[in-house]
């Protein structure tokens, strides 16, 4: 049985900690505001257990010391202190800090200076001159200091383009791995099988796992890294890539892994039977038409494409 303080809170009472918390992010209360504040808190149990909540959420949503989860909220625009806002009334009203997990509710993505959606993809130019690019589904805070240049990938996939700094600070990217620092570069970045695949295809890097010794990566060569340790996988393929152009390109490509690759360009869900899995497949396909590539397959290999809706497709053998 939940205890107490994990159950969940009434939406009444949800809706009125969300009006003090915007009043809290919007800079110091009056005395006035204080005293209320105050009051509300101490007439009903329930009030001060949502907003003790409230405070705990918000201190998980900016990955902060809760101390300072406020000062940082502050500073985020309208539309996202809104968005934090309705996060935090739906955790609030589904109970339980377990309602947090990365996997059910990503707090940092949704939040996260630079999102691509299902199917977009986006190219930033930063205040440095470097050009930041994300695939389908990313996120990335970007975060230049007077010390350093940091770009923090929650999510998906990246390619940096390092420009020039006349104060010549360092330039890394950080992922749940460990960091990654450019020395003169354009690379990729993709959160994959639970760690990071580092493509480099010009200029040099040096690798960071969290709790392995750092390596060193030259053009051309190709990485993947977890936390605990470090694996070179081949030579950079600059077709991984064609997504900045909006293709995707496949040189005798299994096609369960084609399909995994397609699947990040459409929402839904996209199944490849495991008996035609192995099928090699050759083409350049477009990404801003993925339903036009479906019907390709099956011109161009002996597939099928079953669709139960639009969003839950299978490919399977034909006949």
């Amino acid at each position: 049985m939940k205890g107490v303080s994990d159950a969940p809170i009434s939406p009444a009472i949800v809706e009125q900690a969300s009006h003090w918390l915007m009043l809290h992010w919007g800079g110091e209360l009056d005395a006035e505001q204080r005293q209320r504040f105050a009051e509300w808190q101490a007439c009903d149990p329930e009030h001060r257990r949502a907003w003790q909540r409230l405070e705990r959420l918000q201190g998980t949503l900016a990955d902060v010391p809760a101390h300072t989860a406020s000062a940082v909220l502050r500073e985020l625009p309208e539309a996202r202190r809104r968005q934090a806002l309705k996060l935090l009334g739906l955790a609030l009203l589904a109970g339980g800090s377990g309602y947090l997990a990365q996997t059910q509710l990503p707090w940092r993505e949704a939040m996260a200076d630079l999102r691509s959606g299902t199917g977009e993809r986006l190219q930033q130019a930063l205040a440095d001159g470097s050009r930041l690019a994300l695939n389908s589904d990313s996120a990335v805070n970007v975060r230049f200091s007077e010390t350093e240049r940091r770009i923090h990938l929650f999510k998906g996939e990246l390619l940096l383009e390092s420009g020039h700094d006349a104060a010549h600070r360092p330039l890394i990217v950080e992922t749940a791995a460990g960091e990654i620092q450019a020395l003169g570069t354009r690379f990729s970045v993709y959160e994959i099988d639970g760690g990071s695949r580092v493509e480099l295809y010009d200029g040099e890097l040096e690798l960071r796992p969290r709790n392995a010794s750092p390596s060193r990566l030259q053009a051309g060569q190709q990485r993947w890294f977890s936390a605990e340790r470090s694996t070179a996988i081949g030579q950079a393929d600059r077709n991984a890539i064609a997504w900045t152009k909006g293709r995707l390109v496949a040189e005798r490509m299994p096609l369960g892994r084609f399909l995994t690759e397609l699947a990040r360009h459409r929402p839904g869900v996209l199944r490849c039977d495991p008996a035609v899995a192995g099928l090699p497949l050759t083409g350049v396909f477009p990404l801003a038409d993925t339903d036009r590539v479906l019907t390709a397959l099956q011109q161009s290999l002996p597939v099928r494409v079953d669709r139960v809706t639009r969003y839950w497709i299978t490919v399977r053998a034909l006949g």
